[in-house]
């Protein structure tokens, strides 16, 4: 027995994944379903990226990401954002996750901000 609190929920990380599979209502966001509301200045290495997952039931489905060393065309090119966490190489994943608010999205450039001090 172990604990599981680290444990990816991301669609990446699930064998056999379609969008084709998807339900129609999602409490977790379709990775191929999704709005770009806006793409923040890069901080260096880092993106801020604010996301609507029309499919998603928490949060309105808008989620606050932050990425390293990604530019939005990979993301765009691997044709899905999973706003989840995963060890899978093939998907760009996000390093950080934050609530869909102003405060969220100050938090974001803090810790980017932060981070390329020390990078």
């Amino acid at each position: 027995m172990g604990l599981y609190i680290f444990r990816s929920s991301s669609m990446y990380d699930r064998p056999a994944y379609t969008p084709e599979k998807a339900p129609e209502k999602l409490p977790n966001p379709d990775p191929h379903n999704y709005v770009i509301n806006g793409i923040e200045k890069f901080v260096g290495r880092f993106m801020i990226l604010d996301v609507t997952y029309p499919d998603c039931t928490n949060y309105e489905g808008r989620k606050i990401l932050l990425y390293k060393d990604v530019k939005l065309r990979d993301l765009e090119e691997q044709g899905s954002i999973d706003p989840h966490f995963s060890d899978n190489k093939d998907f760009h994943s996000p390093i950080a996750r934050f609530e869909p608010t102003l405060d969220g999205l100050q938090m974001a450039f803090t810790l980017a901000k932060a981070l390329m001090e020390n990078v």
